[in-house]
């Protein structure tokens, strides 16, 4: 049995995206491997949100292609937002046998065979709106966790994979902000059918996935007829009243009271919301593109409190945009004291071939927008790690996800999404009620009491 070995750079949607294909090559008679010197089939799912996602992945094509030289009759992949991109300069300048965008996934068995047959260069990356609503996602070993990671930096990883999920309800976006690549290289807004979603979400659960994550660029534009996502959101909830539900991106601009009211009434719904605002200035949002004002979005941000008062609130912040001056940036500052978020993800701008932002002006220096990215990422962590004091001496119920990677201890998860460490007797999908009892730089810890770990 021919065997492939997969590598995923990026968001929630390619890890994903990597499960299609991971049920594609399977159907097709593959066999996964975490070995990358026995894959016959070598691939990497590629990021371009940002030109650093891009150069790692070049790098590690690199790697690949050594691989390849080996070992006679390897085949080498790039898949994903890169293959968009470049499309045939991954074959000319790069080596790769075949490029394969987000919509042709379903080829691949055939581009492999191709390519094993002789002809090499292969890319496939017509943009046809698929969906892959018949493809049953498959998981593999060592699944990356990409969700919002509240007590660190970067990533987790699960070591039980199974106990996560994730549902991808729509694909594309049609908000074209002038920095962001993604409507160019994943296409235009298309939704799944409600049933479709909510079969798959079932079939999750009947496999012992107990937290199920809704995916799309922006859930929020979800529409199936006259159904909206509130309405997906409260039949995936319903059907499955014992699984955790969450969802990942919303677009601030359509945040309503009606998404907020179901969250708030339906108690396996997770009250974490993670609302990108980039910037806290008026005349920089406008720039963007992004279709709310500083003043619009700390409203909305007012009324998750309001209805949601136990909310995580999370985000991601750009700085450094073409024409941001110090005042800009202050405002930034201010936003982000304001609203005092859980957690930001935080980067400095970087130009995108092919957006409009590419021929904005003028340019922001290297030296001012690193400077302004490490003072913002100072402010943020001082208050990151504030808002997790706050757990102190309280209890939390928590879905213990595997071993903890950097500490001895078992990784917990919070409903509102926070990772705290648990001491103490557990297995990997055990719920189980805990109080923190230290903070620990800024990573809850918690006992797991004597009572709990003899009912784990």
């Amino acid at each position: 049995m021919p065997k492939f070995y997969i590598q995923t750079y990026g968001c929630q949607m390619n890890v994903y995206e990597s499960g299609v294909v991971r049920r594609v090559l399977s159907d097709a008679g593959f066999a996964e491997t975490t070995d990358e010197q026995e894959a016959d089939v070598l691939l990497m799912m590629t990021c371009s949100v940002r030109s650093h996602a891009e150069q790692r992945a070049l790098g590690r094509l690199g790697t690949f292609r050594a691989l390849r030289s080996e070992r006679a009759g390897t085949v080498v992949g790039v898949l994903g937002c890169m293959a968009q991109r470049f499309g045939d300069v991954l074959v000319t300048n790069h080596r790769a046998d075949i490029v394969v965008g987000p919509d042709e996934y379903l080829r691949l068995p055939e581009l492999i065979a191709s390519v094993q047959a002789g002809t090499t260069g292969l890319v496939a990356t017509r943009q046809t709106g698929e969906s892959y609503d018949a493809v049953m996602l498959a998981r593999g070993p060592g699944v990356k966790d990409s969700r919002i990671p509240m007590s660190g930096t970067r990533p987790l990883e699960s070591s039980n994979p199974g106990i996560l999920s994730f549902v991808t309800v729509m694909r594309g976006c049609d908000n074209y902000c002038t920095y962001c690549i993604v409507p160019h290289v994943k296409g235009r807004e298309r939704s799944r059918p409600l049933a479709s979603v909510l079969a798959e979400a079932e079939r999750h659960a009947a496999s012992g996935v107990k937290d199920i994550t809704l995916l799309g660029q922006n859930v929020l534009a979800y529409r199936d007829g006259a159904r909206r996502f509130p309405d997906l959101l409260r039949a995936v909830a319903s059907a499955l009243p014992r699984v955790r539900i969450r969802f990942l991106t919303s677009h601030p601009r359509d945040l309503d009271s009606s998404l907020l009211e179901a969250m708030q009434r339906l108690s396996n719904v997770c009250p974490s919301l993670h609302l990108p605002v980039q910037s806290g200035s008026n005349p920089i949002l406008e720039r963007m593109n992004r279709g709310y004002t500083r003043e619009e979005y700390l409203a909305k941000i007012a009324l998750c409190r309001k209805v949601l008062p136990e909310v995580c609130l999370t985000t991601d912040v750009l700085v450094g945009f073409p024409s941001e001056t110090e005042d800009d940036f202050k405002a930034t500052l201010d936003l982000i004291e304001q609203v005092r978020f859980d957690f930001a993800y935080m980067f400095r701008f970087s130009f995108r071939p092919g957006t409009r932002a590419e021929e904005f002006g003028p340019k922001v220096s290297e030296a001012d927008g690193g400077r302004r990215l490490a003072r913002l990422i100072e402010v943020q962590n001082r208050i990151t790690a504030e808002r997790n004091r706050g757990m102190l001496n309280r209890e939390f119920e928590l879905l213990i996800e595997g071993p903890s990677p950097r500490d001895s201890g078992w990784l917990g998860r919070t409903v509102a999404n926070k990772v705290v460490v648990v001491k103490g007797r557990c297995a990997p999908g055990d719920v189980v009620r805990c109080r923190v009892t230290r903070i620990n730089g800024w990573t809850p810890v918690a006992e797991l009491p004597a009572r709990e770990a003899a009912t784990c």
